[in-house]
């Protein structure tokens, strides 16, 4: 097995470069740089090296994510053909970032840029992206952040400052273990092989419900939306309807 890898790495930095190879790799959601560093490694690169390159790949694709990845996916639940894959990829986002959104409950601070509530998930998304396992990478934390409206630039720190902790944790496995990085790289790629595996097996087991998947698809497609619920609803008509009446008696 340790030839193997090694005989991939050495045809893949032959053709490519190992720079741009891990650069390109790291983009590639599930292996993004949990794969792509240790696999530099094996093409020769020093830590530091497959480090800044990964971290560079991973980092440049976050704000393209950041503004598209959720439309794209709401795009796909709204064809007939993608429509069970758009919401799939949707339901599996907003379970992940439900923790995250319970705590976003409106509190009487004044308006402003950063606040509590922001540094509090902007850390979240942080420590969600920092972990280096599949699906918990920038593809994942981009989504996540889209989806509990944290914001462009605040999702855009959080994102890229809990993948920069996640590449250094890769990398510092790397130089520790640098006579085993082969077998670390193939251990993440069977992981990563195996993710792949039981997401298409839930895909295809998967019964999206049409209300609830058309209901967060819509209230994720603008970051200034906001979701309204159905006691919203009523409060709202009751609302209006005691100030109609207030306004007959004056």
């Amino acid at each position: 097995m340790n030839e193997f890898v090694q005989s991939i790495a050495d045809a893949m930095s032959s053709s490519l470069g190992a720079p741009l190879a891990v650069f390109l790799l790291s983009m590639i959601p599930i292996a993004e740089a949990r794969f792509a560093i240790p696999f530099g490694i094996s093409m020769g690169l020093k830590p530091f090296e497959a480090f800044g390159w990964a971290f560079l790949g991973t980092s440049l694709i976050t704000p393209i994510l950041l503004l598209i990845l959720i439309p794209i996916i709401n795009a796909l639940s709204r064809t007939k053909l993608f429509s069970k894959l758009g919401k799939f990829l949707f339901d599996k986002f907003s379970k992940k970032s439900k923790k995250l959104a319970d705590d976003d409950a409106q509190t009487d601070e004044k308006p402003r840029f950063f606040n509590k509530r922001d540094f509090k998930r902007m850390g979240g998304t942080a420590l969600f992206v920092a972990v280096p396992l599949p699906l918990t990478g920038v593809w994942t934390g981009s989504a996540v952040a889209s989806i509990i409206k944290l914001g462009f630039v605040k999702g855009l720190i959080g994102v890229v400052a809990g993948n920069a902790v996640a590449c250094a944790i890769l990398t510092l496995i790397g130089f520790l273990f640098a006579d085993y990085v082969n077998y670390i790289t193939l251990a993440f790629f069977i992981i990563a092989v195996i993710v792949v595996l039981i997401l298409i097996v839930k895909l295809i087991i998967y019964k999206p419900d049409k209300t609830a998947a058309e209901g967060g698809a819509i209230s994720a497609d603008t970051d200034a939306a906001e979701t309204v619920t159905p006691n919203d609803s009523e409060n709202h008509i009751r609302n209006n309807s005691g100030s109609a009446a207030n306004d007959k008696k004056e």
